[in-house]
């Protein structure tokens, strides 16, 4: 058995199952769900921010295009900043309420539960552990990524006290006969699970303030710090990158990966939007690491960098790859690449094998440093994943620089995967040429084929004697 074989069936036999059995997770599905459905938030609140923050003070350009159009910018900012700020307050500003909620909804749609009780509590108990502020009103300073974690604490942590509540049937009141509404039944069944659950909360906020002398959601900032720290570094993003391309390459969907991560990417982009807002340059915002850096910057056309590839196979000489880049060449542009790779295969394809899995490293880790040396600058907008990536990188950071990076990383990928790319086709077009013109099965029957031959030909041979006589 080769190397590439016991790796191969290793994995198969022990990472695959677990990598699945992660996937499968309860929480991680929920987790993932929730931020999937946040998505229009996100977006919507980026392109707010987009608009009521030009990223040129046009009184420092000389006149020209350049200072009109800044300056028409901020004409526009001025007059739409009353309603779109407050747009950004209530999306990306306010996202981990919306956390919270969400992570109650699925939990209680995992459950086969109907009730809208889980995501009201679930709310409340993230605004119990948030606390008050000075003003003793409620601390909405950490509405947004800063209280990301404790949403997802508070959200899980409530639901389950209270379904463990419920299912014990802990202090029920039955209240059940004609007449009486099912919303009214259910709730005061729950009066008593209910209020465990918010004086538990109520409890645990106190006693962190009390013996940390921090509200709940700055101590688990601080516990969070060095995870969130080890993540954000090059050598972080490479590393990732490598286990997230080759679990794609054995069939592994890259979610088992990203689907645990998205707390710390959209913690961190929520970071970037509040101190791009604050005024915060965009070449020192406190996270490279975020939602619109992998999709936009990395896995440009899909998981693998596959847009330059698909460029390749558009022009392919194999039937077959032509075909499959045809198909895929649009959906590539809005990073979906699973018509590639499914259908090229690029999966268990051990001729494409090196591209696949190191180019989305080797984009990860320029882009990287380009934005830690300050040359281009951090994202803090999000246009959305599937938003073609030259595009996306300029809205994303608003910097022209990025967008052309992304363009240069293009041909980048189209010269990594070229190499490749052209065995694997001379190997399809044998295949295919093959197919067309098969040869014989064995020796034997090209002797019969051989032998069949003059037989064949004798009645062409005789009839043109006789015409000619």
């Amino acid at each position: 058995m080769s190397v590439m074989n016991r790796i191969t069936s290793g994995i198969e036999r022990w990472i695959a199952p677990a990598a699945n059995k992660i996937a499968n997770q309860k929480y991680i599905k929920v987790i993932q769900s929730t931020f999937l459905t946040l998505i229009p938030f996100f977006t919507i609140g980026s392109f707010a921010l987009i608009i009521i923050s030009p990223p040129v003070d046009f009184t420092t350009l000389d006149p020209g295009f350049g200072r009109s159009f800044f300056q028409g910018w901020q004409a526009v900012a001025d007059f739409t900043y009353p309603a779109l700020n407050v747009i950004y307050a209530t999306t990306i500003g306010a996202i981990s309420v919306y956390v919270a909620g969400g992570l109650a909804f699925y939990l209680a749609r995992h459950h086969k539960m109907t009730t809208f009780i889980p995501v009201a509590l679930a709310l409340a108990t993230f605004l119990i552990m948030v606390g008050l502020n000075e003003e003793e009103a409620i601390a909405s300073q950490y509405f947004s990524g800063t209280g990301l974690f404790t949403a997802i604490v508070s959200g899980i942590a409530a639901f389950e006290l209270y379904r463990f509540l419920y299912d014990k049937r802990v202090g029920r009141i039955e209240l059940s006969g004609n007449g009486v509404p099912p919303a009214l039944s259910e709730s005061l069944a729950s009066l008593v699970p209910i209020t465990i659950v918010l004086v538990a909360a109520g409890a645990v906020a106190a006693v962190t303030e009390w013996l940390s002398g921090a509200p709940f959601p700055d101590l688990i900032s601080i516990l969070m710090a060095p995870v969130i720290d080890g993540v954000d570094t090059i050598w972080a993003v490479v590393i990732l990158a490598l286990i997230v391309m080759i679990l794609w390459w054995f069939g592994i969907h890259d979610t088992v990966v990203t689907g645990p991560l998205s707390p710390f990417f959209l913690s961190n982009l929520a970071a970037n939007s509040a101190a791009f807002a604050a005024g915060t340059a965009a070449v020192a915002l406190p996270f490279v690491l975020t939602e619109p850096f992998w999709w936009t910057f990395m896995a440009i056309g899909g998981s693998g960098a596959t847009l330059g590839l698909a460029f390749l196979a558009v022009w392919s000489r194999s039937k077959h790859i032509k075909t499959v880049g045809r198909l895929s060449a649009v959906p590539a542009l809005f990073n979906i690449n699973e018509p590639l790779i499914f259908g090229l295969p690029l999966m268990y394809n051990p001729t494409l094998f090196f591209p696949f899995v190191f180019v989305m490293p080797i984009n990860g880790g320029i882009v990287y440093a380009l934005m830690e040396s300050g040359f281009i600058s951090r994202t803090f907008a999000d246009g959305g994943w599937n938003m073609p990536s030259p595009v996306g990188a300029l809205l994303s950071t608003l910097d022209w620089k990025a967008a052309l990076i992304v363009v240069g990383l293009i041909l980048l990928d189209v010269l990594i995967y070229y190499p490749f790319f052209k065995v694997y086709e001379k190997q399809k077009v044998a295949e295919e040429k093959a197919d067309d013109d098969p040869a014989p099965a064995n020796p034997a029957d090209a002797a019969e084929l051989a032998n069949e031959a003059p037989d064949a030909a004798a009645p062409t041979a005789r009839t043109a004697g006789t015409t000619t006589a």
